[in-house]
């Protein structure tokens, strides 16, 4: 069976639901990326946890926080409790070993930009990056697509430049120019055209290198750019790698309100990571923030939100990417412990994370606590365990600081403009 029939199978199956691994093909392309690996999954709007790996219960003279602990108890898969929600039993039960789930983080906010703000940078105000920019700059930065965003916060913070991969057939005719015919049939660009306009763009990034005036960031920037474009190889072969642009997902239709492409974005980002010309990716998706009908409208949401990582695991086995792959999932916020009139839910700064990766050996925890009404406890940093006395609120600093260390990028170069001073120690992968 040829690669491209591999892949069609591997999304009918999960078209259809929690999916199976599939054998592996090819690998990276000589002189490609083959280290470490980093995703984040930006669930924009403000997921509801109540209804996911923080459930929560109804209880005697208080509003309602949950519709579906009327007739249903707190689930376990293993040590993970996961709410009868959605399909969560299938998602929780298949990936438990594989999680750690950070419970009570506090985002300070009601805000959706500084919630984004805040949960993807560390800080509650701008000018730091993201996670990923800071892996790309440090592990990659050589690579022509090392940073892929998909959408969502993207800040840089100047370390590297990001790509966007969101046309498929822009990408093909990017990556294969001599082939395009750019809107005129029959009339393609000549080897001698192509040379030229590459002449012309390396003259101008040698003149700028030469330029007094560069900040030695600026020069670093500029010189892993250059090496991005001399790398031309990898790159053109990285098409390679591609599917046919019929064959990938298109936009598909999660409720009466929101659509996703999300499937797509890790379809891409796999073939990104397999031919070695990307380090880190960005995933987003949206339609979270449901002020009315939160049931109704949530629960397809989490169904497909669980089937695509459900997709993007089992396709990191079949490019046998998995055990390089770290994935980090989260939101804005969360949502309130109650509901509104329209049967919605609002913002509620009390969220969690949700990192994964192939049978780790911090896998199957849950760590921070809330109390009924999804307010945070203090939690002993040195403990992990619940201390009113002398712990603290996790706030994302403590999530972000500890992920740098887990990666490998706490005091390098990329993390010393960017540090939390005077920032809990949390071990979380302890």
């Amino acid at each position: 069976m040829k690669r491209r029939e591999f892949l069609i199978n591997t999304m009918l199956l999960g078209a259809a639901g929690l999916t199976a691994p599939i054998p592996r093909i090819y690998g990276a392309v000589d002189g490609g990326y083959t280290g470490r690996l980093l995703i984040t999954l930006q669930i924009d709007g403000g997921w509801d946890v109540s209804s996911y790996c923080d459930p929560k219960v109804n209880q005697p003279g208080e509003l309602a926080i949950t519709n579906w602990s009327d007739s249903n108890d707190i689930q376990m898969a293993g040590n993970i409790p996961y709410a009868p929600f959605a399909n969560n039993a299938d998602f929780f039960g298949k990936y438990y070993n594989n999680m750690l789930v950070i419970n009570g983080i506090d985002a300070q906010t009601n805000s959706h930009t500084t919630g984004v703000l805040h949960n993807w940078s560390g800080r509650n105000s701008v000018g730091y990056p993201t996670l990923t920019a800071m892996f790309a700059a440090k592990n990659a930065a050589d690579q022509p697509l090392s940073y892929i965003n998909f959408g969502g916060f993207a800040q840089t913070g100047n370390l590297i430049r990001f790509s966007r991969l969101d046309d498929v057939y822009a990408l093909q005719a990017l990556l294969n120019p001599a082939a395009n015919d750019w809107g005129n049939e029959g009339t393609k660009r000549s080897a001698s055209d192509l040379a030229r306009i590459r002449s012309y763009r390396q003259a101008r990034i040698d003149r700028k290198l030469a330029s007094e005036r560069m900040t030695p960031r600026q020069m670093d920037n500029l010189s892993a750019y250059d090496s991005a474009l001399r790398n031309r190889s990898s790159l053109e072969e990285f098409s390679n790698y591609l599917l046919a642009p019929e064959e990938y997902y298109d936009w598909e239709e999660v409720n009466t309100e929101v659509s996703s492409d999300l499937r797509r974005q890790i379809q891409l980002t796999m073939s990104a990571f397999d031919a070695g010309v990307a380090s880190a990716a960005d995933l987003f998706t949206s339609g979270y923030d449901t002020h009315t009908d939160h049931d109704t409208l949530h629960e397809p949401l989490f169904t497909y939100q669980n089937n695509a990582i459900d997709m993007l695991w089992t396709l990191a086995a079949d490019y046998n990417l998995a055990d390089r792959l770290t994935v980090v999932i989260a939101s804005d916020f969360s949502r309130t412990p109650h509901y509104n009139a329209d049967d919605g839910k609002d913002h509620w700064p009390i969220g969690s994370a949700i990192i994964m990766e192939s049978s780790p050996s911090w896998g199957n925890r849950v760590i921070g606590e809330t109390d009924e009404g999804q307010n945070a406890y203090e939690i002993n940093p040195g403990t992990l365990a619940r201390d009113d006395a002398n712990g603290t609120i996790i706030y994302p600093k403590h999530v972000h600081k500890a992920l740098r260390r887990h990666l490998g990028l706490e005091n390098t170069s990329v993390d010393q403009n960017f540090q939390f001073n005077s920032t809990e120690d949390f071990d979380f992968f302890g």
